[in-house]
C-alpha cells in the first residue's frame, strides 16, 4: 500500500449488501436521465448520500437547503450507526462503491486510505470554486500529489473545561490562555480532595485503553506514531498522564475506569468527580443537554488548553470530510451536492446546530455563538488559537495508533514500564503495520 504521508496543520465505512440494493433500484432510470443532463434539462436526479448517524440532525437540514437550491436534484441520504460505518464504507468501495454518489467521513486518515484505493474523484475544480474561497487553506490541506479529493465541513478543537464551583471552594485561580501544562498539573492537585465515595479528582482520567492523552502531543505537532521523531512527544505525554494519576494522585486509578463507567466522562464531569477535563467542542452539547433538559447542576466554564512550558499556545482538531465516488454516474450533481455541504451556506446550518465548521467569517461565527451560549467563553472555539493536526494523512495511521493504544494501555494499569512501552510500540509497528 503506498503510504501517503501529508500532515495537516488541523484538522468517521459497505453500507450493508441489503442496504446497497435497496438503494439500487431508483439508480438506473437516473443514471440514464443524468447521462442525458437531466438535471439540466428539468428531468429529477437522486444522488445517494451516506453517512454516520451521529450527523442526521444536522444534515437533514443541510439535505433540505441543497434540494430547495437543485429542485431538480434530489438526495436519499443512508445514515450508517456510527460504529459500523468505517467498515462498511471500506466494504462498499471494495466493490466500486455500488450505488453511492458522496460521502462523508470524519477522519482525514480514512480520506488518505481511500486516496490510496483510488477510488474518489479528483476536485480540484471544486477546490478553487468562488463559493469555497473562505476555506481555501482548509482545503489546500488536504492536497495530496497536487490533487484534491475531499472537501472540509465540519470540524473539531479541544479545550479546557472546567467546573467553576470546585475551584471556587479550592481558592484556585480559573485557567486561562496563559496556563502551562505545569500549572495545570498544580492546580489538579489541589483541586484533589476527600476519600472513598467523596473522593474528587483535580483532571478528568479516561479509560486506559483511551488515546485523548495524546492531545498533548498532538499540540506540539507530533499526531503519527509512524514517524520515529515523533514518538518522544508521545512518550512525554504518556508519562505526563501517567504522573497526574499515580504520582500526583490527582487522577481516578485507570483500573477504575472499566466498562461504562469509564466511558461515560460527561456523566462523572456532571456529578462533579472532577474539576477540570481536556475534551473536544462536542462535549459542550453533552454538558449543555445535561443541564438544560435534565436539571443537572453545573456551573462550568471553558478556556484555551495550556500549553508546554516555552512553547507556543495551540490546540488539535480534524476534519470532518466530503468525497465524491468516481464512478458515480451523476458527477456533476454529486459535485454539486459535495460543493454545497462545503459552502458557507452549510457552515452556517451546522454552525447553527453547535458544531464547528473551518469557515471563520463572522456569520457562521454568529450562528454558533447564537446556537450556544453556555459556558461564558464558548468564544474560545472561535479564536485564533494555532491549531494542529490530530490525524495525519496517512492510510496506515489507524494500525499504528491502535498499537500505541493497546501498549499504552498496559502502561497505565502499571504492566509494563514506559521504556517497555516505547519499544514494543516501535517493534510493532516495525513488525505489523504494512
Amino acid at each position: 500500500m503506498k503510504r501517503l504521508t501529508l500532515s495537516l496543520m488541523v484538522g468517521v465505512t459497505v453500507v450493508g449488501t441489503g442496504m446497497l440494493s435497496a438503494c439500487s433500484s431508483g439508480k438506473t432510470d437516473d443514471a440514464q436521465g443524468s447521462a442525458n443532463g437531466s438535471a439540466a434539462s428539468g428531468k429529477t436526479v437522486t444522488l445517494n448520500y451516506f453517512d454516520w448517524t451521529d450527523e442526521q440532525p444536522y444534515m437533514d437540514q443541510v439535505i433540505s437547503a441543497f434540494e430547495k437550491k437543485y429542485p431538480n436534484i434530489k438526495v436519499n441520504a443512508s445514515y450508517v450507526p456510527t460504529s459500523d460505518y468505517i467498515q462498511k464504507i471500506l466494504v462498499n468501495l471494495s466493490t466500486g462503491g455500488g450505488d453511492m454518489d458522496v460521502f462523508a467521513t470524519q477522519s482525514t486518515s480514512n480520506l488518505a486510505e481511500y486516496i490510496s484505493k483510488q477510488v474518489l474523484e479528483p476536485l480540484d475544480d471544486l477546490a478553487g470554486s468562488p463559493d469555497l474561497s473562505g476555506i481555501a487553506d482548509s482545503i489546500g490541506q488536504l492536497k495530496y500529489d497536487d490533487h484534491i479529493y475531499g472537501l472540509p465541513y465540519r470540524t473539531s478543537k479541544w479545550v479546557l473545561y472546567y467546573n467553576k464551583d470546585m475551584f471556587d471552594k479550592a481558592g484556585v485561580k480559573y485557567p486561562d490562555g496563559t496556563w502551562t501544562w505545569d500549572q495545570y498539573e498544580d492546580a489538579s492537585k489541589k483541586l484533589t480532595s476527600g476519600s472513598g465515595q467523596n473522593k474528587v479528582y483535580g483532571s478528568m482520567s479516561y479509560q486506559s485503553d483511551n488515546t485523548w492523552w495524546r492531545v498533548l502531543a498532538n499540540i506540539e505537532g507530533a499526531s503519527n506514531p509512524l514517524k520515529a521523531d515523533e514518538l518522544p512527544k508521545f512518550k512525554q505525554a504518556l508519562e505526563y498522564y501517567y504522573n497526574l494519576t499515580y504520582t500526583d494522585g490527582a487522577q481516578q486509578p485507570f483500573g477504575e475506569l472499566v466498562g461504562n463507567a469509564g466511558a461515560d466522562f460527561a456523566g462523572r464531569f456532571l456529578q462533579g468527580s472532577a474539576a477540570m477535563m481536556w475534551n473536544g467542542d462536542w462535549a459542550v452539547q453533552q454538558l449543555n443537554d445535561a443541564i438544560q433538559q435534565k436539571g443537572v447542576k453545573l456551573n462550568y466554564d471553558i478556556a484555551p488548553l495550556p500549553h508546554w512550558k516555552d512553547q507556543e499556545p495551540a490546540t488539535t482538531g480534524s476534519f470532518a470530510v466530503i468525497m465524491v465516488n468516481k464512478q458515480t454516474s451523476h458527477m456533476d450533481e454529486a459535485k454539486k451536492f459535495a460543493e454545497f455541504i462545503a459552502s458557507e451556506d452549510t457552515a452556517k446550518i451546522i454552525a447553527g446546530n453547535g458544531l464547528l465548521t473551518p469557515w471563520t467569517s463572522d456569520a457562521v461565527k454568529q450562528a454558533y455563538l447564537a446556537k450556544v451560549t453556555t459556558p461564558a467563553h464558548a468564544s474560545v472555539f472561535s479564536d485564533n488559537t494555532k491549531v494542529m493536526s490530530q490525524v495525519p494523512m496517512d492510510p496506515l495511521y489507524n494500525q499504528g495508533i491502535n498499537i500505541v493504544k493497546e501498549e499504552s494501555s498496559l502502561y497505565l494499569l502499571k504492566k509494563q514500564t514506559i521504556d517497555q512501552t516505547m519499544q514494543n510500540i516501535q517493534d510493532r509497528i516495525k513488525k505489523e503495520v504494512k
